[in-house]
């Protein structure tokens, strides 16, 4: 009698994979059983993800348009957990495969764990350790849509928090270097899979806040901002 090969649902969060390591995702994936349910998640009206419809098509993706209905909320994370604890209740796939570098899936990955199914992250190597940690396994892959292309370089320093707190900054700030937390958090999360619990804080106030070199206004509002010290 033909084995039967587990069932895998691919979940692709896009608003934090890169289109061009869907290939390396997918030729991991037949080693390990069929992935017949494959989805991607994201609002394909933003500029960034606009070149995404083509290749999904191509690879037999189901796009799942999430728009955002408040700005600097990312709504493709909830969408993508929805429809993971239903496909657990409902298919019931033998394998969850999540391609992001965001810790908020942590919690999803340790509910379909503890439930029996097998738990497929794949992110970039900078992918914080908590989600590593709470998947089956974990496959670090190209954090970019040329890398697949190009022949590998020698391995990059990883930037510090100090450096991608000043990116994130200086990518959100207005003509005063002003910029709002909250679009300071967004973007860590969407350029670097970092939130504020992976340096030991409830908020990305409070990491900022221990650390010196910055100032803030509107501090206890959900308009806070930051921006690096004119006088440090």
């Amino acid at each position: 009698m033909t084995e039967i090969p587990p069932t895998i649902a691919l979940l692709v969060d896009a608003d934090n994979a890169a289109l061009g390591s869907l290939d390396q995702v997918l030729a991991a994936l037949a080693k390990q059983g069929d992935a017949r349910i494959r989805r991607a998640y994201g609002n394909w009206f933003k500029t960034g993800l606009r070149s995404w419809d083509a290749e999904l098509s191509r690879r037999g993706f189901r796009a799942v348009q999430q728009s955002d209905p408040v700005k600097g909320k990312n709504a493709t994370d909830l969408a993508l957990v929805i429809d993971a604890v239903d496909l657990h209740h409902t298919i019931g796939p033998d394998v969850f495969a999540l391609v992001s570098s965001d810790s908020d899936f942590t919690p999803l990955a340790h509910f379909l764990r503890e439930r029996g199914a097998k738990v497929l992250g794949f992110g970039r190597p900078t992918t914080p350790a908590s989600f590593q940690a709470a998947c089956t396994t974990f496959t670090a892959i190209q954090g970019n849509d040329a890398a697949a292309s190009k022949p590998k370089a020698e391995p990059k320093r990883q930037p510090t928090l100090a450096e991608m707190l000043a990116d994130a900054i200086t990518k959100n700030a207005d003509k005063h270097g002003w910029a709002r937390v909250n679009a300071v958090a967004n973007y860590m999360r969407q350029h670097y899979g970092q939130s504020s619990k992976d340096h030991g804080k409830a908020s990305w106030t409070k990491v900022l806040k221990a650390l010196p070199g910055y100032e803030f206004r509107n501090e206890g509002t959900t308009g806070v901002a930051v921006r690096v010290d004119p006088g440090a």
